[in-house]
């Protein structure tokens, strides 16, 4: 009876979600109903199977909106519904040209004329073709669409819909007079767009949400009358209006619409293998061939281990599954497109593994075949394929051209009203302020994928708004009634399709221009149509470890063989114990690498189990796992055999492998079968662990086991089976995060190198990896007009930081840079830089930048003096041009400018880079802290004991202010002090106190106590801040005009003595450097190598000749 139904795939037009519908349907009577989104068939499989589900029969159209047949210059609906299968393809062929643009209204026509009798039209209602020339009387216009309609489909396959709602008894009467002289029969066609009544303003709501406009609010009480009708209501109000023949003649139609979508087969593409081989043959000969690559073609465990994975491949039918990613990897691997070493379960096939799917070898690691593949469970293989993110369309085009445009697509996916989303979209619609869609925003708690249900049950702050008012409760009943629908659609972050025929004949489809073909179906029902899914996800770590790799081979001119290198180095094994372990993949959050420094790990498999371990269920083993491997805990084994299986985690299970394998030398399941009850425990399904519990004590005492002790086992592992991780995962992913901590500890500058160009996009990383890189290197160059490259390089063993670091630069300025150096050489000074300029970069926004990011440091003038001289010197070259004799003439003298202060020095910077390397805040504070000896550096916290008191100079750099249970303001401080970066806790009484002096970027002295926060970490508890005067310290300060540097011989240090010399050049100021040696002789520097006397620099020569050998007075 429901056939002019729009569901919310109908994007922003319909608050139908279809789970939804199904549901009032059954409630409200229906045996029949049908689906007619406009253009779109998103929601045709969704539909189809939830209607299975309720046993309903389910009707499949679409709702064709294009330009007139007599009037051109307007769009009009009309509705076709699928009569069988065939019909239903033309639907999907026909939608995918409803969404191109132009659409080819011709090709449209000449589709729905090759329908065969598969399809029937229905006018669409009021703003139909049809019903529009009635309603203006135009009987010529109505007859030229009905006769062009019955030329397409045949006229026994067109039919008038009657709306009953809004009733109008004149456009009815219309109607059936026009019908009866055409012979035409009516059916119901009551559009359908919300679920309920009441729906009716949330409907209003998403529409102007659509449309971009704004709603008035005193409409919230409308009622609609596009709801689901009870099934008898519907009637009645037919037969109430004259019209009950229409609804035995909707009944007649119903029954010719018959579409049967067969689900859950498999449509696997073939390969077509060289020489006519089968693909059984051919993988076994690609498999074995590389088993001899690999040495291993007399190892019985191999060779047996092939011959049973060959064997399941061949009986589920998947050898064209494998060679066709066998081949896309090929392609990877000729191309030098690095690879992940695989992903997920995949890890655990030698195939695989022989064919470079996956780089871990199984055997090695002790993984499982049958937790990819199970023979006993018919299940697509699922092989995901990791690659560097700006390698990916490379791949994608290449899957294209080798299978064909037709045959390959991307996965759509759908971007849904989150509960946030859904409150502001409301909330701005309706005319709310910003400061009023915060104060709903900020009620919501911040929880992944938290539900308003679930906010307004947690959050009373959200309660008391929305009870706050009865306008309040209308706009949250809004919110809830658009929350979970479908906003937008957007593509699949992995998942791509691959068929060996056109897949609009399985699944819908749309045109992208310049693109491959993206499904209109999402994932889900893709793989419920059994096409052939495989991910490609674009990996940023992998760009990150092929980055350092290739800079490497630049740089040390080394070719490592990152897949061969020791996995248990001792040194890289520290990275992890020292929790130092940022850039490495997985490894980077405070909580996994708090968990890091508790475990000690002493082996990669100690970090392939934290890997595992740190995940939502099974960090509750973590504390218990770290205890045993300290011996502070006794590891026990509920029966002999399980100690093999699980002393790798000292007595845990931590793997689902693991389960497997306790399931097979307990109770003798084959592996198949353990994977059975592992799915099963996962999933919780009671019916099939109680089975499967027999099966086991019986298994087990088969083997000598009694059955109280099987029982025990059976019970530990069905409580732990749920947290096992996929160990073949963990391997895999572990292997990558290695990978970078190896080139970590062992490449530092290739791997700063490529971790600081990776990691531009986010400025509080970048600031962090660069703020270590420092650390790390000692040196990083800044920005050099002469030196730099667009991205950070390497240039003289350091790391240069490029033009794209500084804002504002723009990409063709920096091209333009570094052509002119390669084409014209070096610039000389400011001046000659400005000359060279293009006239439309001859301008103080463009130049600026550079001079604060230090660019223009090597030519001698301090940066306040290049600022204060630019608008004479550019103004100096517009005004002379190319003429070279003026410009001699009226070239500008410099005017000598006092630089500024480091603080106002380091803003500038810290502006135009987002970090600093010009020096610290603290720097000018160095005087203040050699004079006071109570200060300690934030390093000395971790050799402190809590409790112990601490006073400490910090810049502050960041400040969280929260609300106490009992409603106090307190805050949390992240300081640093040059080297060290540290949390510090302002608890209530001392916020309240010292809240005036809590400021972001400012230099304050802390009294504290050592404390250890939750994870364990060190935190200094604050007691009393004060701020410093600077200008006081300076009135009082001794100036430093000497340094003083002992060496044995003059000769032997020249390598020293000339790094300092360049040390004294990026780091003018006043003391002048005196060289002693053994003998007593001194030597003075002359200009320009006299050097300032900041903290950092004064650490940097003490590095360079030893503590006890520098001396600044």
């Amino acid at each position: 009876m429901l056939l002019n139904v729009k569901t919310a795939y109908s994007l922003l037009n319909s608050t139908v979600n279809i789970r939804k519908y199904l549901q009032k349907a059954k409630q409200n009577g229906y045996n029949a109903i049908g689906i007619a989104d406009e253009n779109v068939m998103h929601g045709a499989v969704e539909f189809y199977q939830e209607c299975l589900k309720y046993n309903i029969k389910p009707l499949i159209g679409l709702t064709i909106e294009m330009e007139g047949l007599v009037r051109q210059d307007k769009q009009f609906p009309f509705i076709v519904y699928a009569k069988s299968y065939e019909g239903y393809g033309l639907l999907m062929k026909v939608s995918r040209r409803l969404n191109q643009q132009p659409v080819p209204v011709k090709e449209i026509w000449q589709l729905l004329k090759e329908q065969e009798n598969h399809l029937v039209l229905i006018s669409a209602g009021r703003s139909g073709e049809l019903e529009q020339a009635l309603i203006h009387d135009d009987l010529v216009w109505a007859n030229q669409i009905l006769d062009y309609w019955r030329d397409a489909l045949g006229e026994q396959n067109i039919y008038m819909g009657v709306p009953i709602y809004p009733y109008n008894p004149l456009e009815i009467d219309n109607i059936l007079t026009f019908c009866r002289q055409a012979n035409l029969p009516l059916v119901i066609n009551q559009l359908v767009n919300t679920i309920q009544q009441e729906d009716a303003f949330s409907l209003k709501v998403l529409q102007a949400i659509g449309a971009n406009e704004q709603l008035d609010i005193s409409l919230r009480n409308i009622r609609g009358g596009h709801y689901i009708y009870h099934e008898s209501e519907l009637k009645n109000l037919y037969t109430e209006a004259g019209l009950e023949f229409v609804i035995s003649e909707t009944e007649q139609l119903i029954e010719q619409l018959n579409v049967n979508i067969p689900l859950e087969q498999q449509w696997l593409p073939k390969y077509l293998a060289p020489h006519n081989l089968s693909s059984d043959n051919y993988l076994k000969q690609l498999t074995l061939d590389s088993l001899k690559a690999h040495g291993y073609q007399n190892e019985t465990v191999y060779l047996d281990r092939l011959k049973h994975e060959l064997q399941v491949i061949q009986q589920m039918g998947f050898s064209d599954y494998f060679l066709i990613v066998w081949d896309i990897l090929s392609y990877c691997h000729e191309n030098k497109i690095r690879v992940g070493p695989g992903r997920g379960s995949a890890a655990g096939s030698l195939v695989s593994y022989l064919l470079q799917i996956t780089l871990v070898d199984p055997i090695e690691y002790d993984l499982l075949f049958e937790r990819f593949l199970n023979p006993e469970r018919y299940n697509m293989p699922d092989i995901d394929i990791d690659i560097p993110d700006n390698k990916r369309d490379i791949v994608l085009k290449y899957i294209e051209k080798k299978y064909g445009h037709e045959q390959v697509a991307q996965i759509c996916t759908f971007g849904t009203f989150g509960a946030k989303q859904s409150i502001r979209d409301t909330l701005r619609v309706l005319g709310s302020d910003s400061k009023e869609l915060k104060h709903w925003s900020n009620a919501i708690p911040k929880e992944l994928d938290i539900t308003l249900e679930s906010a307004y049950t947690k959050s009373a702050t959200l309660r008391d708004i929305v009870e706050s008012s009865e306008v309040n409760r209308q706009k949250f009943q809004v919110a809830l009634t658009i929350e979970g629908l479908p906003r937008h659609v957007s593509t699949h972050a992995a998942a791509v399709v691959i068929s060996d025929f056109p897949i609009e004949e399985q699944v819908p489809v749309l045109d992208r221009p310049q693109q491959m073909l993206i499904t209109q179906f999402a994932m889900a029902d893709v793989e419920h149509m059994g096409l052939l899914k495989m991910d490609f996800l674009g990996l940023r770590n992998l760009k990150l470890l092929d980055d350092i790799l290739t800079n490497l081979a630049k740089s040390e001119k080394v070719i490592l063989e990152i897949n061969n290198i020791n996995m248990n180095d001792d040194q890289t094994l520290e990275i992890f114990r020292k929790a130092d372990t940022n850039g490495v993949f997985q490894f980077e959050s405070d909580g996994i690498r708090h968990v890091l420094r508790k475990l000690q790990p002493a082996s990669f498999e100690d970090i392939v189990a934290v890997n595992a371990l740190f995940r939502p269920g099974p960090m509750k083993q973590i504390d218990s796992f770290i205890r045993r491997k300290h011996g502070e805990e006794k590891i026990e084994y509920l029966h002999p055999l399980l100690e093999d299986i699980l002393a790798n985690t000292y007595g845990i299970i931590v793997y689902q492998e693991q389960v497997m394998q306790i399931c097979q030398k307990m109770a003798g399941f084959s592996l198949g079968q353990a994977d059975i009850l592992r799915r099963a425990m996962g999933k919780k399904q009671a019916d099939i662990m109680e089975k499967e519990r027999e099966h086991f004590i019986e298994g087990a005492k088969q083997n000598g086991i009694d059955s109280s002790t099987a029982e025990k086992v059976y019970q530990y592992i069905y409580e732990f089976a749920n947290y096992g991780f996929n160990r073949a995962h963990a391997v895999v992913y572990s292997t990558l995060a290695y990978q970078l901590a190896y080139l970590k500890v062992h490449y530092p500058l290739e791997f700063y190198q490529a971790l600081l160009n990776n990691g531009r996009s986010n400025t509080t990383t970048s600031n962090q990896y660069i703020q270590e890189a420092k650390k790390r290197l000692k040196k990083i160059k800044s920005v050099d007009i002469n030196t730099s490259l667009s991205d950070f390089s390497i240039h003289n063993s350091q790391i240069q930081v490029g033009f794209e670091a500084v804002k504002g630069m723009r990409k063709d300025l920096i091209q333009h840079i570094i052509d002119d150096r390669n084409l014209l050489g070096n610039y000389t000074d400011l001046l000659n830089f400005l000359r060279r300029l293009p006239n439309n970069y001859l301008k103080s926004e463009f130049v600026h930048p550079l001079i604060d990011s230090g660019a223009f440091d090597g030519f001698g003038y301090n940066r306040a003096t290049l600022t204060h001289n630019l608008p004479k010197m550019i103004q100096s070259v517009e005004f002379s041009g190319q003429n070279i004799n003026l410009f001699a003439e009226i070239e500008p003298k410099v005017t000598w400018i006092e630089e500024w202060s480091t603080s106002e020095l380091l803003e500038k910077e810290q502006n135009v880079l987002g970090f600093n390397l010009a020096g610290h805040p603290l720097d000018d504070y160095q005087g203040y802290i050699e004079h006071n000896t109570n200060l300690n550096t934030l390093s000395a916290v971790f050799e402190m004991k809590p409790k112990q008191r601490i006073q400490v100079l910090v810049l502050v750099k960041e400040v969280r202010v929260i609300r106490t249970k009992n409603n106090d303001l307190m805050a949390f401080l992240k300081v640093n002090d040059v080297e060290t970066d540290l949390e510090l806790i302002v608890f209530p009484q001392q916020y309240q106190q010292y809240m005036g002096l809590i400021k972001e970027n400012e230099v304050r002295m802390i009294d504290g106590q050592i404390s250890l926060n939750k994870r364990g970490d060190k935190q200094i508890i604050v007691n009393h801040i004060k701020a410093i005067d600077l200008k006081q310290l300076e009135d009082r300060a001794i100036e430093v005009t000497k340094c003083y540097v002992k060496v044995s011989d003059f000769q032997e240090a020249n390598s020293q003595i000339q790094k300092l010399k360049e040390l004294a050049l990026e780091n003018p100021g006043p003391a002048n450097i005196i060289l002693v040696n053994d003998a007593r002789q001194t030597w003075q520097f002359n200009s320009p190598y006299q050097i300032s006397y900041g903290q950092r620099v004064q650490k940097e020569v003490k590095s360079l000749f030893g503590h006890n050998n520098v001396v600044f007075k």
